[in-house]
């Protein structure tokens, strides 16, 4: 009889596609978690730690049934932190209910302004409660650039744009170049509503929004898009980038 495969653990198709499950699984109750950073060649024996520990990848009616027996569930988000896959992004999340993990010390709770889930140093994933008509409070999840993040941003934006209105320099380049990396950032919500306080703040002259087409500062996360793809997995993904010993 052949040996069963081993278990492996999906990793999102692209970086958008991983912010976006990320706030999808906060949206279906996973809201606490622990976070960090592990290299390539340890990446595979924390999944199976984890999946060993909390069954995080653990089938719909599996995680149904626990959760309607008052018990957490957990899942486990992996993205490559760089080009090299050299370094591994990780995210366990989990629901609330009786079990290790939402014990834990260090576990976290991402409704918690102070404790929010952070992609590095660049986004927040931030929640909005909103009461249903029965009465339940519901969270809305989207993300936002870190304070960080947004001086940055700002700062920026503001030197640019100050380079344009200056009798003496007049120049457009860096101005145009800014608003395209800006253009660039994934358009959750909360990002897109970010954008146009920057570009507003920066007070831009009125004659070269045109030119730097201001209208369409990025378009809005396609959420129909799949967030995972066939044979795109963890150990295929170490596998394949990790250095030969040749």
């Amino acid at each position: 009889m052949a040996e069963p495969l081993p278990r492996d653990l999906a990793v999102p198709n692209t970086k958008t596609a991983a912010l976006r499950y990320l706030a999808e699984c906060a949206a279906h109750g996973y809201v606490l978690f622990q976070s960090g950073e592990v290299p390539r060649e340890k990446a595979i024996a924390l999944f199976e730690k984890f999946d060993d520990r909390y069954n995080v990848i653990a089938t719909r009616g599996v995680r149904d049934h626990a959760r309607s027996c008052g018990r957490s569930c957990a899942r486990l988000v992996m993205f490559p932190k760089d080009v090299e896959q050299s370094i591994w992004l990780f995210w366990l999340m989990a629901t609330e209910g009786t079990g290790e993990l939402p014990e834990a010390g260090n576990v976290q709770d991402a409704r918690a302004p102070q404790q929010r889930l952070q992609w590095g140093e660049q986004y927040e994933l931030v929640s909005r409660p909103v009461r249903r008509r029965s009465g339940n409070l519901h969270h809305v999840w989207t993300w936002v650039f870190s304070d960080e993040a947004y001086a940055g941003w700002k700062e920026r934006l503001n030197k640019a744009a100050g380079r344009v209105r200056s009798s003496s320099e007049r120049k457009v380049d860096f101005l145009v170049q800014q608003v395209d990396f800006i253009r660039r950032v994934p358009g959750f919500q909360g990002i897109n509503r970010q954008k146009r306080q920057l570009i507003l703040a920066a007070n831009i002259p009125r004659e070269i929004h045109e030119l730097l087409k201001l209208g369409a500062l990025g378009n809005v996360v396609d959420k129909s898009l799949p967030v995972f793809v066939a044979g795109r997995t963890l150990r295929a993904m170490v596998e394949a980038s990790s250095p030969s010993d040749a």
